[in-house]
């Protein structure tokens, strides 16, 4: 069964719970994901809600959210990386989600500033996604890793990994078993700033990946920045979804909406559009 979920990242609220309370108006399907601050029980809270309201929980890369500042950086080996997504995985686990997903990983050590990575310093090679793939599958050899493709982060082609279909290649290259993340928005960017056909890359993906995607995020962009925009029927991405329709229902694959400061009825028009999509006859 296809499943349309909508990120917790869509709403605006403190604590993730009122997200999810918030966001159980429209779907049962929820991405656990980045934009709230730090809850001492929230785990408690989130099965609570779960078996209260019928949830079912995806879990992405910046959750749950950390005590104090931190960048996941799946290019990261240290204690630090690897100690906050042990710490995902106990949401995993108690949440029954069936797979974990995150970033694939950024080029140098970075803050977030509305979106935007700065002061770079440490550097990470693409090799080292590698070394954390095979941690994480020794650690967690039951769990699917899913990683997703990024964008050149504020312009700069030397903040993020996955932005190319050749690096998304080599990434996935590392172990068959791990997944795709197909995040539309982030490769359309990527196109624009690096100069790739966007149609012909998604084409490529399917075409040669169709079975490793997992899931897809879809939010809607100018081609430049992550702008968190909803789908619409004028959108590529629902252009996209209506192409490879077969594809997405016959692999089972999660769709995710991850706009950014709607209103409520505008998500609830595009959640209905979206899965109008995989109603359709």
């Amino acid at each position: 069964m296809n499943k349309v979920f909508i990120s917790t990242s869509c709403v605006n609220h403190k604590h993730v719970i009122d997200s999810v309370r918030a966001l159980a108006e429209i779907t049962n399907f929820i991405e656990l994901s980045g934009g709230s601050e730090y809850q001492c029980d929230s785990l408690s809270l989130l099965k609570t809600v779960k078996e209260e309201l019928g949830l079912d929980f995806l879990l992405h890369s910046y959750f749950p959210p950390p005590k104090t500042a931190f960048v996941l950086n799946f290019a990261d080996c240290s204690k630090d990386t690897r100690d906050f997504i042990c710490m995902s995985m106990k949401y995993l686990d108690e949440l029954s989600i069936p797979y974990f997903s995150v970033h694939a990983g950024y080029k140098q050590s970075f803050a977030f500033n509305n979106e935007l990575l700065i002061n770079g310093n440490g550097r990470f090679l693409i090799d080292d996604i590698g070394k954390n793939i095979a941690w994480f599958r020794q650690k967690f050899p039951d769990t699917p890793l899913a990683l997703e493709n990024l964008y050149p982060n504020n312009r700069n082609p030397d903040t993020c990994f996955a932005t190319t279909v050749s690096e998304i290649e080599q990434i996935l290259s590392f172990d068959e078993q791990v997944l795709l993340l197909l995040d539309l928005g982030h490769l359309k960017i990527s196109a624009n700033l690096l100069q790739f056909n966007f149609f012909e890359a998604v084409d490529l993906l399917f075409s040669r990946y169709g079975k490793r995607i997992v899931e897809i995020h879809l939010s809607e962009n100018e081609s430049i920045y992550d702008d968190h925009d909803v789908i619409t029927e004028f959108s590529d991405q629902y252009r996209l979804l209506q192409k490879y329709k077969e594809a997405i229902i016959g692999n089972s694959i999660n769709l995710t909406i991850e706009a950014r400061g709607k209103d409520f009825d505008t998500l609830q028009k595009s959640y209905n559009l979206v899965r109008s999509i995989l109603e359709e006859k």
